[in-house]
Parts: structure tokens; C-alpha cells; sequence
């Protein structure tokens, strides 16, 4: 009967999954905030339950099918929350220039034109060849 926390926790956890991801859908939800935060919550809870019974597993293996659903569904909720970071990050650096990160040290100095630095500075060694 060590199950039965388990299978309402997996169920619980099911539950909030759907709800990320019908937030997720809808770009005008402002719930998703909370819905993230209280998935968040159960995860954890899970994983304690998981880590006090791990024998239980090999004894029932739905409930292993069951852990590689939530674990494929949490991948696909945090690859569209990953999507929409970026959406908005690009919709912020567009709105707001000033918003952008810079990758690279700005150029100085005399071959401030070359995007790498000082890479393509020529030494001055070989300019003539001759036979």
C-alpha cells in the first residue's frame, strides 16, 4: 500500500503539468507565474517520495511508465518556456537597444574594424616573395 501517496502525487503532479501547458498555449494566460511555481512545489514533494520508497519502482512498473511521462511532459514544458524566453528577450533587445548583451569586447585601437580583435593583423614578414 506504499503506493497509493505515490500514484496521488504522480496524479497531482499529472494535473499541473496540463495546466502549464494550456497556460502555456495561451500567450494572454498571467497565471503562469503561480502555475510554474506550485509545479515547482509537487516536483519536489515527488522527488522526496521517490527518494524515501525507490524499491517500489522495480515492483510496479506503470508507475515507472508513469515517471517517463511527467519526466518527457516537464521537457516539453521547459522547452516552450525556453522559447517564449527567447520571443521575449529578442522583442525586449528590439524595443530597447540598450537591453542587448554584446558577445564580443568592443574593438579598440587601430583595427577596430576587424570583428575578431587582432586576429587578421599582418605581421609584415612576408610581402615579397621572390624566386
Amino acid at each position: 500500500m506504499a503506493s497509493n501517496p505515490l500514484q496521488s502525487s504522480l496524479e497531482i503532479v499529472e494535473t499541473h503539468i496540463h495546466q502549464i501547458s494550456q497556460q502555456l498555449l495561451e500567450p494572454d494566460s498571467g497565471d503562469l507565474l503561480q502555475a510554474s511555481t506550485d509545479l515547482q512545489a509537487v516536483v519536489l514533494e515527488l522527488s522526496r517520495l521517490v527518494q524515501r520508497t525507490p524499491a517500489v519502482f522495480t515492483q510496479e512498473p506503470s508507475l515507472k511508465l508513469r515517471m517517463r511521462t511527467i519526466s518527457v511532459g516537464l521537457a516539453s514544458c521547459r522547452e516552450t518556456l525556453l522559447r517564449r524566453a527567447f520571443i521575449t528577450q529578442s522583442a525586449l533587445s528590439t524595443l530597447m537597444p540598450a537591453t542587448r548583451d554584446t558577445i564580443y569586447a568592443p574593438a579598440m585601437g587601430k583595427y577596430s574594424r576587424q570583428p575578431y580583435g587582432n586576429a587578421g593583423r599582418q605581421s609584415g614578414e612576408f610581402r615579397v616573395i621572390s624566386a
